[in-house]
């Protein structure tokens, strides 16, 4: 099964296409340019340097959150787009569970992921993944959690702590700790070719229609908090 996948829940945008489990073609921009406009050009190189238009694809998959506001709002619009047009099935991906599928590019490393998504206000967005035996299992849920909660938590794990997404430096200049490492630069920031993966091979996931395709929200976004604190 051929699966177009995409990530633009942070300032990067990144566009891959799997097959059967196989990465066949990926784009990666990170850059100060909108995902309105850098999107939809990746996504026609991908489709062009694998040789493939959007009728060669079977499955889309997404990262629908946390993340920006914004920019999640796009990777979904695009994606309902696409899938609506010809009826096709859709797998939605938590964004920090697609920063724990990356590690299968780091080799050999067993330990906890620790996903993390700058959240504003001294938090983060965060979960954990234990990577055993090349196998990822989730050791907590999406949720967005303090600095220095966080990080005597990851010191009372007994294993390697790997800090990953475009929140790992910045956490890791907070905690100020030697034991957590940051994962290399090729695989730290979230992208979409770990989920394009995922979909493309297990079979046990199940897809959902364009129409029930949701964005996943950790809190309300900041305008939104504004405008309560506004009406108090």
């Amino acid at each position: 099964m051929k699966i177009l996948a995409i990530d633009c829940s942070a300032k990067s945008v990144s566009v891959a296409i799997a097959e059967n489990g196989k990465l066949i073609s990926e784009g990666f921009l990170n850059i100060k340019l909108t995902h309105s406009e850098t999107l939809m050009p990746i996504m026609e190189q991908v489709l062009s340097n694998a040789r493939l238009t959007l009728k060669d694809i079977d499955a889309f998959a997404v990262t629908a959150g946390p993340g920006s506001f914004t920019g999640i709002r796009i990777g979904i619009s695009a994606i309902k787009g696409m899938a609506f047009a010809d009826e096709k099935p859709v797998f939605a991906f938590s964004t920090l569970e697609a920063m724990a599928l990356s590690e299968l590019g780091i080799p050999q490393f067993t330990g906890v992921i620790c996903g993390l998504m700058d959240a504003r206000r001294n938090q983060f967005y965060n979960a954990l993944f234990e990577i055993k035996n090349g196998e990822i299992h989730r050791l907590t849920d999406d949720r967005t959690i303090e600095a220095d909660a966080l990080k005597d938590e990851l010191l009372a794990l007994d294993c390697p702590v790997m800090l990953m997404g475009d929140g790992a430096e910045l956490f890791a200049s907070l905690s100020n700790e030697d034991t957590f490492y940051l994962a290399p630069e090729t695989v730290r920031i979230q992208r979409a070719s770990g989920i394009a993966i995922k979909a493309s091979s297990d079979t046990t996931l199940s897809p959902v229609s364009p129409d029930a395709l949701q964005v996943i929200y950790l809190r309300k976004s900041q305008a939104e908090r504004e405008r309560e604190e506004k009406l108090k």
